[in-house]
């Protein structure tokens, strides 16, 4: 690594780092204001407010970081433009692309960071979040897990999913019972109700669909003893998790089973393709802040936290209406979820073409 890059990487390091410890403070901060009312009313103690925002910080740093990479590439950039560094490095022979190279490396490790932040501690923290929020300052009942849409796997590899689940009196409404081998379903069981007595599950009025060569065998009944069945209701209630908490690889078990179940999983896979489509921002911001402050208009501190505000909040706003549109099924889960990423690709395009490079 060249003096230049060596220098040019300490200093983006440094920014980075400054502005991601602000921008902790700055979210926490505001998050603080908005639910004080809600900390007084409940007369939460400091420990349970502190330990809310210590689970909330997985959130607030996946949401912080591609603002601090974006607002630190600015910084940096333009320093270099400012006092004319850009401009020897540019008679020198260096190009953009090979000035900013080290920046662009640091974004692509913290894309990948990001990807396994979301699949192993945003869902973590954010249950942890919503428990202590819940159960411990509103003094609600433990219903971290939902009653609603409950989908599980067990250890035969069956799959369950249920419209609604009682854990108290063990009932499943609308249940449905789907096993599968090499992607084909090969059994699957109907029923408007299930209940637990105990030892084993008894299911009412529904129908037994059993797939063998091609053929269909349909058994209707009105009370079926299933002893068959190996989960109890703990299982349901232990291993239920809100959609928006899952990560990659439940996401994607859950949308599989909605699938395979007939239900409808418009809304998750909209929110797969979010989760993977959210992290590659940190690239695009700090390819189009390299553009911004390379410009021979200088950028300042003041102008670089205003292009900060704009291309964030413009992003999230696009994003967030992309995912309104594909949730109601305007928009293809794809298309909604990656738009806010091809668009601002494209006006990266065409700033790169005539920016100085």
């Amino acid at each position: 690594m060249s003096i230049i890059h060596r220098h040019l990487l300490i200093t983006f390091l440094r920014n980075f780092a400054h502005t991601m410890a602000s921008a902790l403070v700055l979210f926490t901060f505001v998050d603080l204001m908005d639910h004080t009312d809600n900390f007084m009313d409940n007369n939460a103690s400091l420990l349970m407010i502190g330990r809310f925002y210590l689970y909330k910080m997985g959130w607030i740093v996946d949401i912080a970081q591609p603002v601090s990479l974006l607002m630190a590439t600015l910084f940096t950039i333009g320093t270099m433009a400012r006092y004319l560094e850009l401009t020897a490095l540019f008679a020198s022979g260096w190009s953009l692309l090979r000035i900013s190279s080290p920046l662009i490396a640091v974004a692509f490790l913290m894309m990948i960071f990001s990807l396994a932040w979301r699949e192993y501690v945003l869902p973590v923290s954010n249950a942890g979040a919503h428990r202590v929020w819940e159960v411990e300052i509103h003094k609600q009942p433990d219903r971290i897990n939902p009653t609603e849409r409950v989908t599980l796997t067990d250890d035969l590899g069956r799959m369950y999913y249920a419209r609604k689940f009682d854990p108290n009196s063990g009932l499943l409404t609308d249940l449905k019972i789907v096993t599968s081998e090499n992607a084909s379903v090969v059994d699957r069981i109907d029923a408007a109700r299930a209940e637990w007595d105990g030892n084993a599950w008894t299911l009412f009025e529904g129908s037994r669909r059993t797939f063998v060569q091609g053929q269909e065998v349909i058994t209707y009944f009105d009370r079926l003893k299933a002893r068959d069945l190996t989960v109890d209701p703990k299982s349901f209630f232990k291993d239920r998790v809100r959609p928006e908490d899952m990560n990659f690889r439940q996401l994607k078990n859950h949308i599989r089973l909605l699938q395979l179940s007939g239900g409808d999983p418009t809304r998750s896979l909209v929110d797969f393709q979010f989760k993977m489509a959210f992290p590659f921002v940190n690239i695009i911001v700090v390819m189009l802040g390299i553009i911004l402050a390379s410009a021979p208009r200088k950028t300042t501190i003041a102008s670089g936290f205003g292009l900060t505000l704009l291309i964030s909040f413009g992003y999230f706003i696009f994003m967030e209406v992309g995912r309104s549109l594909g949730h109601n099924g305007t928009l293809h889960p794809i298309l909604a979820a990656w738009s806010g990423n091809l668009l601002y690709t494209m006006i990266f395009l065409a700033m790169f073409f005539h920016a100085r490079r």
